[in-house]
């Protein structure tokens, strides 16, 4: 009994002597705000003294080659410094006031939008009087994690149909469909695919490429791209395929796109009607030029028509030979009196009748035009 008696005093004295962390967790991510906080509570084998002269909270990151004091409070001298702080962060100085401020002195510093160059070492120091000694806590070692930042899944080919949502896309039967998942984070991350929230049942239609790493304000980012391709087919239709960031077994993300598969019938009907659509284009066309010869010729019919039915002009040809027309012809006749005009009636081949009365006589023939 006795024995048991010992052996639990002795565990609390060793759990009452543990130091408590300065900070919540050890590993925060990029943009996160958290505290870090410096009392007596976080300081062991203070000695018995009812006040602190002062107290500070140090930092030193991988740019600097020592400790740096970012905040000090020295409530007797009434002296709140900082040093080095970030505009966005903020400083509180509390309980220092008299000479029994030992369990209410306290610095806290708010830290905003951690950033990966904010990672390093953290560390409280308090100093305490009769005679004057200098207290450290055990630096906690701060990391930096980057968040993770998926982008929407790009699909190809795109075919977005009008007051859609973005992610979607209607497309035809047969088509080769290609999308490509892309996001950035930290390091061994993972991109799993979905199909309607289950597993996507072909695993050779995913190819992922190897992630790329760069530094971004003193944070490894890596980038990380993932493809699902496939042939489309009329089942496919209104099928929802989503791709979801793993780290380890948590998921951390998702983005979904939907697709609408344009059934065989519907195509062919769409085909059928740009046929029909060129073929009555086609068939206007040759009706149309029909019509316009038509025209072409009606207006020369007419127009021969009037060149018969009108008088004509009478104009007289020489020729040395006989002539065959259907107009009307007249006979001329080289005589001793001078020349004489005799008509010769009817449509008939032209008559000629002369009379040579010398050597010098000639006939000619006079034919009449419009």
């Amino acid at each position: 009994m006795e024995l048991w008696i010992f052996a639990m005093l002795c565990f609390s004295s060793a759990t009452v002597s543990v130091q408590q962390s300065i900070v919540s967790q050890l590993q925060y991510s990029s943009g996160d705000t958290f505290n870090v906080t410096c009392d007596a509570s976080k300081f062991i084998g203070l000695k018995t003294a009812n006040y602190f002269v002062s107290m500070s909270m140090w930092r030193q990151v991988s740019s600097q080659a020592a400790f740096i004091n970012m905040a000090s409070y020295e409530p007797l001298a009434q002296s709140n410094t900082t040093n080095n702080i970030p505009l966005q962060w903020q400083i509180n100085f509390s309980g220092g006031e008299g000479f029994s401020n030992r369990n209410t002195m306290k610095i806290v510093v708010t830290v905003v939008n951690y950033q990966c160059t904010d990672a390093g070492l953290y560390k409280c120091q308090a100093v305490l009087p009769s005679p004057v000694t200098t207290y450290e806590t055990t630096p906690v070692n701060l990391t930096a994690k980057v968040g993770i930042t998926q982008n929407n899944i790009s699909m190809a080919p795109h075919n977005q149909a009008d007051g859609t949502d973005e992610n979607s896309s209607v497309n035809s039967v047969g088509e080769e469909i290609s999308m490509t998942c892309t996001f950035t984070g930290p390091a061994n991350l993972q991109a799993v695919w979905k199909r309607n929230d289950e597993d996507y049942p072909y695993p050779n239609d995913i190819t992922n490429s190897n992630p790329s790493s760069s530094v971004v304000s003193g944070c490894n980012i890596y980038t990380y791209s993932s493809e699902l391709k496939f042939t489309l087919e009329e089942s496919d239709s209104g099928n929802t395929y989503i791709c979801v960031v793993t780290e380890g077994n948590n998921e951390r993300s998702r983005k979904m796109f939907t697709i609408d598969v344009l059934s065989t019938d519907t195509s062919t009907k769409i085909s059928q009607d740009t046929d029909t659509t060129i073929d009555g284009l086609s068939f206007g066309a040759g009706v149309g030029a029909m019509a316009v010869v038509s025209l072409i010729i009606i207006g020369v019919l007419v127009y021969c028509w009037k060149f018969r039915t009108t008088k004509p002009n009478q104009h007289v040809y020489q020729t040395p030979y006989l002539s065959t027309d259907y107009l009307n012809s007249y006979e001329l006749v080289k005589g001793p009196e001078g020349m004489k005009q005799k008509h010769l009636s009817g449509p008939s081949t032209l008559q000629l009748s002369s009379t040579k009365t010398n050597e010098n006589a000639s006939v000619y023939d006079t034919i009449a035009h419009v």
